[in-house]
């Protein structure tokens, strides 16, 4: 079943991702991602809705085969299918988003101008042959120091032919799939080897996560995979390490800083003699402000540099969204979008700290992923003001570790966010947005299909681990 699950992804992949948008073939038109979906019309989105669906099929045909396989062909065939869909996937120009020429071109203001992406935009360099691929122009960086650090190497190495640039943006973000992949193996393999191989066809042969990843070139992986690392170094008890691992994640995207404090609880609540305790807070606090100066320090800009104060303005696809649009005739755009960010920043801030005051003291590693899976959940359902299909990645990272149904939550929701692109969004967006009396219910309509059924899962969830709770039923098998 394996091989049937392998040869069945393959095909599609192949048939409907890479020929029908070859980077080879479509090399040199401008906007070359982005418009390739719209302008191939109506069928390329059933198109794209049917091989999501197959891969979905053949997802959960190979995860209830892996579960039960342990031979060394099965390895073969959940490694070698990994590489085999990277491989495909890496050739397939990117199809509906435009984010990896504005990673390429901010790299190339490190890599190749010597600038800085925090302070220069893309519009200072007008004459670049990649200007007319960007769609954020007057746009600083969003990511962190970390992230312009590694694209500025990739940028420089990568020179000026647009192929080249875009195989190796992909690859950067993927390497951090590649990674998890490997540190996950590593860890199952010696805590719970006979989940090893499951868990690396959950991360290797994920659709989202090698669409979104290897197709598409975003680096929500290359955040994710921190976090990952972050879990598994605190099962371990290497609490500093796993609390700078998180540090790092955060100067990619500041995310991971909202699980820090859970971190540093764990570890404090792991040690039980008062003098390792404060050793662990005082020296993993100082480790974090030098990492977080070092990386900082080639970049400054002053209070700009920092990420989450150029995306309060930004708002698509969640509640905020909503009550920014209802509240924007009464205090206009400007007012609306301060007064529904702020609230939304610290409504997130309160439900970090309470989730993260209730890690139990009895299995705090285990408490500590439940409770980034559940930080993060709230973060992208609740309070998220631009949220968009590929920060399901983020869910994904941490669904091997996950008792079952939090992973049924954050594989669905992967699955189902899709649906933005390819089918709410086309169906909805034209129809409402021309019209006056509709368009003040886009956001509404648009939200609740998106994100109504995982809000849905969501409930479901809460409801089902309190029963077992009060069932006294281990998390391992809820």
């Amino acid at each position: 079943m394996l091989a049937f699950a392998f040869a069945g992804s393959l095909v599609i992949y192949i048939l409907a991702f890479t020929l029908p948008a070859n980077l080879l073939t479509l090399y040199g038109r401008v906007f070359l991602d982005g418009h390739l979906l719209h302008d191939a019309g109506d069928p390329a989105y059933l198109r794209m809705v049917l091989a999501f669906v197959g891969l979905a099929l053949f997802y959960v045909v190979g995860m209830r085969a892996a579960s039960q396989a342990r031979s060394r062909a099965a390895w073969i065939i959940v490694i070698g299918g990994t590489l085999a869909f990277i491989l495909v996937l890496l050739f397939m120009a990117p199809y509906d988003a435009l984010d990896i020429y504005d990673n390429i071109f901010h790299g190339r203001i490190t890599g190749v101008y010597g600038g800085n992406p925090f302070r220069q935009v893309i519009a200072d360099f007008p004459r670049d042959p990649f200007f007319l691929y960007t769609p954020w122009k007057s746009s600083p960086s969003a990511y962190g120091p970390l992230w312009e650090m590694l694209a500025g190497l990739t940028a420089r190495l990568a020179g000026n032919d647009i192929r080249v640039n875009v195989l190796a943006f992909k690859s950067l973000a993927g390497i951090f799939q590649l990674a998890g992949v490997a540190v996950l193996v590593a860890f199952l393999r010696r805590k719970a080897p006979e989940k090893a191989l499951s868990g690396a066809l959950l991360l290797g042969w994920n659709p989202v996560l090698l669409y979104e990843t290897w197709g598409n070139g975003h680096n929500d992986f290359a955040m994710a995979f921190w976090i990952l690392l972050a879990a598994i170094l605190i099962s371990q008890k290497r609490y500093t390490w796993a609390s700078l691992s998180l540090v790092a994640g955060a100067l990619v995207k500041f995310i991971p800083a909202l699980l820090i404090p859970a971190a540093l609880l764990v570890g404090w609540r792991g040690l039980e003699m008062p003098r390792l305790r404060f050793r662990f807070l005082a020296g993993t606090l100082l480790a974090t402000l030098l990492v977080i100066l070092a990386a900082y320090l080639p970049f400054w800009n002053g209070s700009v540099s920092l990420i989450i104060s150029r995306r309060m303005d930004l708002f698509t696809t969640s509640i905020p969204s909503v009550i920014h649009g209802f509240l924007t005739p009464v205090l206009g755009p400007e007012g609306s979008a301060t007064l529904v960010s702020l609230v939304a920043l610290l409504v997130l801030a309160g439900f970090t700290l309470y989730r993260s005051i209730l890690v139990k003291e009895q299995d705090p590693a285990r408490d500590f992923t439940s409770t980034a899976f559940t930080i993060l959940a709230f973060y992208l359902m609740v309070t998220c003001l631009w949220f968009q299909q590929w920060y399901s990645l983020w869910l994904i990272g941490l669904a091997p570790l996950l008792p079952q149904h939090s992973r049924r939550l954050a594989l669905v929701f992967g699955f189902w966010v899709l649906t933005k692109q390819f089918v709410f969004g086309p169906l909805i967006v034209p129809i409402m947005s021309d019209h006056p009396s509709t368009a003040v219910w886009l956001e509404p309509v648009l939200t609740l299909s998106i994100l109504g059924v995982p809000w849905g899962m969501a409930v479901m969830n809460i409801r089902h681990s309190r029963q077992m709770k009060a069932a006294k039923i281990p998390a391992e098998e809820r």
